[in-house]
């Protein structure tokens, strides 16, 4: 099956489930993400803002922002195809930006996604290797090439999981894949 093929299917999928199950998968993974380690110690955490059907972040960028963590957020710049993270100090800073996603302003500071200490990665779909599909633009797999030391850590639904995903040179995987109903670590070392 091709890339295209497998990320239509699993978005297909993940579409079916209820708001009332997103939230309660999600809540799953925010216990999950809670017991590795790096991610309770992280000082600057970078993470995607949730669309409707994804592993939903208000809650833990909430939670991080409580707890006196940096908490940056892309920004999509479509004319390069890339993402600029900036710091927010609120939810409510945000606004609909490109493909309806909320966005900082663009007065907010920019943060290196090097500087931050992990990355939380939306993933459409997901495999034993680590490997993850998105949403087939590239924006992520740019950026985390940017990450110097940071751990990637991507969230998503067990349900996402496909047995195996095709993948080339440009394609980043994961150090770390948090689900409902576990973690698995590809990052050799990683504690």
């Amino acid at each position: 099956m091709s890339k295209r093929e497998l990320r239509e299917e699993a978005l297909k999928a993940r579409r079916s489930l209820t708001p009332e199950e997103v939230r309660l998968l999600s809540r799953k993974v925010h216990e999950n993400l809670q017991t590795v380690p790096e991610f309770s110690a992280a000082r600057t955490v970078a993470s995607y803002v949730a669309r409707k059907h994804e592993v939903q972040t208000a809650e833990i960028l909430r939670r991080a922002m409580a707890s006196g963590k940096k908490v940056i957020v892309p920004r999509s710049d479509l004319s390069s195809v890339s993402l600029r993270f900036h710091e927010i100090h609120a939810l409510e800073e945000l606004s609909p930006g490109a493909f309806g996603i909320l966005e900082p302003a663009t007065s907010s500071p920019v943060v290196s996604l090097a500087k931050s200490d992990v990355v939380l990665v939306p993933l459409v779909a997901w495999d034993f290797r680590g490997h993850r599909l998105g949403y087939g633009k590239g924006y992520f797999d740019r950026e985390l090439k940017s990450r110097g030391r940071s751990l990637s850590i991507g969230l998503a639904f067990e349900s996402q999981y496909r047995d195996t995903l095709p993948s080339t040179p440009t394609d980043v995987p994961m150090d770390v894949i948090v689900t409902d109903q576990r973690v698995l670590r590809f990052k050799e070392g990683a504690a």
